[in-house]
């Protein structure tokens, strides 16, 4: 869950902390006010790209942090996997730092990048915005909350569909190559003996080419090398170390501390005889070799007009040597070849099938559940002759997903006939289906946090009271935060807070409140009338709505 949000320096927002606290967390506030702004720094927290525009003091940094505390072991497993370090607390603390030149990401005040971040908050919380009920006129996207609803059973077919949908990908581009006329598969037949015949010649090893490069630096200057150490050898016989060590031997007789000078003396003198006797013992190997540097020259420049071809790689090289052998025997053997890959295709598109029929009997076998426990809960959203089902259909070609076309289908009004999801038309209509579903697919939810950003667009009176119990029934499992504009809504909350627009110093800025009891009424009697009408009637009205919602959380 969301222990605490803290913003700084973003949008309408100078500075704000938040604690949230467990079950249902209403946030109201004027049109305007500022309830926008908190989701996009929630947003932002959780790895939205960020615009500078919204910097609320250019000379200020934009600082945006976010704390969980993670109960759940399935999630802390997956986060461990993820190398993310959790303390024996299960805190997750991520914080964005948004400044003129660089933007600075964390988790646990280890730096990552936004793309960890959304994997990291995936797990943790999950974020329906006003317009996610439009997700429901997209076809493509029913099928996702019927995976979803299933779980964890549907990885275990996907993982399979998509290395076979992989493997019959990458076979029928293979067989595709075949479709060549027979006088160009002759063409490519001598093109590649050629160049198999060149390179097979050639014959080059790992690391030749380096070898071969030093030897020819060793060769080309052999001359030189010479020279030098005829001189270093005549430089060293003149050195006349003995002498030196002569006169500081007769010094050390009267001045013990010499002794030193004339071990290193000694030592000195017998560094150098070696040295001496090593450049005699090599000086020879420094002939110049005219018959062994055409050798090396030819070899390097073979190597190298080879190796261009190949993007100045042996590996390239070696591995396009295996490549071109294979590809010969193919066009050497051209029906067989063709033969054998098309009957792989087969045997791939055998084996993807039955991956997607075990996929679709379990889909069928769970949608059946899914329509009964949607149609409950449309019912307890005031929908009282409610007919839903899913339908589905065959695609043409398997795709990642199986090979399932899936549709909901529902019927909202007695006599009305079934039709698809994406014909619904209504606003409120799709927000309470919406709510209704993530009411059941919140059973399987891994997410301890569930934000609700209006989810009651569209609807009031008597269903505005049945959404509001629809919350507090899926807050009692998870951590719920809703904004709202509804008095039935907001009176149902365990923990309220109130956003507010003011001016401070002629700018305007956005402040949130953490109401008391006394507090939380005088807001829902805004939001049942208005600020300037507080009447005792409307306060009334609210402390009324307040208690109705206690005295349901108490016998629920």
């Amino acid at each position: 869950m969301i222990d605490e949000l803290s913003v700084k320096n973003f949008a309408l927002i100078k500075e704000a902390n938040i604690e949230f606290r467990n079950n249902l967390n209403i946030l109201t506030g004027e049109t305007g006010s500022g309830k926008s702004i908190l989701i996009g720094s929630i947003n932002l927290a959780l790895g939205k790209r960020a615009s500078r525009e919204l910097m609320r003091n250019e000379d200020e940094d934009t600082i945006v942090s976010i704390v969980f505390s993670e109960k759940n072991e399935s999630t802390l497993e997956k986060l461990k996997q993820m190398d993310i370090s959790i303390d024996e607390d299960g805190k997750i603390v991520i914080y964005r730092k948004i400044t003129k030149d660089k933007n600075i990401a964390k988790i646990n005040d280890v730096p990552c990048t936004l793309n960890k971040i959304k994997e990291v908050t995936e797990l943790l919380i999950d974020i329906y915005g006003q317009h996610d009920s439009d997700d429901l006129r997209k076809n493509a996207k029913h099928i996702e909350f019927l995976d979803e609803y299933i779980g964890r059973a549907v990885e275990k077919y996907k993982k399979n569909i998509e290395v076979f949908y992989n493997d019959l990908k990458n076979t029928t581009k293979k067989y595709e190559s075949f479709n060549m006329d027979e006088n160009m598969r002759l063409r490519e037949i001598d093109l590649l003996s050629y160049e198999i015949e060149e390179l097979e010649n050639a014959n080059i090893k790992p690391d030749e080419e380096e070898e071969l490069e030093k030897e020819f630096k060793i060769l080309s200057n052999a001359k030189n090398i010479k020279e030098n150490l005829y001189k270093t050898q005549e430089i060293l016989e003149n050195a006349n170390l003995s002498s030196a060590i002569s006169e500081i031997k007769s010094a050390n007789k009267y001045d013990e501390s010499l002794k030193k000078i004339l071990d290193s003396l000694f030592d000195a003198e017998s560094i150098v005889d070696d040295n001496l006797k090593e450049i005699d013992r090599t000086i020879s190997k420094y002939d110049v070799d005219e018959e062994r540097l055409d050798i090396v020259t030819k070899r390097l420049n073979l190597i190298r007009n080879i190796l261009q071809k190949y993007n100045n790689s042996i590996e390239k090289a070696i591995n396009s040597l295996k490549e071109k052998k294979e590809r010969l025997t193919i066009l050497t053997n051209y029906e067989t070849e063709k033969e054998n890959v098309l009957n792989k295709i087969n045997e791939i598109k055998e084996k993807l099938n039955i991956e997607c029929e075990k996929l679709s009997s379990l889909r069928k076998e769970k949608a059946i559940n899914f329509e009964k426990e949607l149609i409950n809960e449309l019912v307890e959203l005031g929908f009282l002759d409610v007919r839903f089902n899913i339908s589905f259909d065959k695609k043409e070609n398997p795709t990642l997903d199986g090979f399932d076309d899936v549709s909901f289908n529902i019927s909202l009004n007695t006599g009305e006939k079934m039709r698809n999801l994406s014909d619904v038309a209504s606003g409120g209509e799709l927000s309470r289906i919406m709510l209704s579903i993530k009411t059941i697919l919140s059973n399987s939810f891994n997410t301890s946090s569930l934000i609700f950003d209006e989810i009651d667009a569209g609807i009031s009176g008597i269903t505005a009271g049945k959404v509001a119990t629809k919350l507090n029934k899926i807050s009692k499992n998870h951590q719920v935060i809703c904004i709202t504009h509804l008095p039935q809504i907001a009176a149902m909350a365990d923990n309220h807070f109130v956003i507010k627009k003011t001016v401070e110093n002629d700018r305007t800025i956005t402040s949130i409140t953490d109401l008391d009891m006394d507090g939380m009424i005088k807001e829902i009697g805004r939001l049942i009338g208005s600020n300037e009408n507080l009447t005792d009637t409307v306060l009334a009205n609210a402390k009324e709505l307040k208690d109705m919602a206690i005295k349901e959380k108490k016998y629920e």
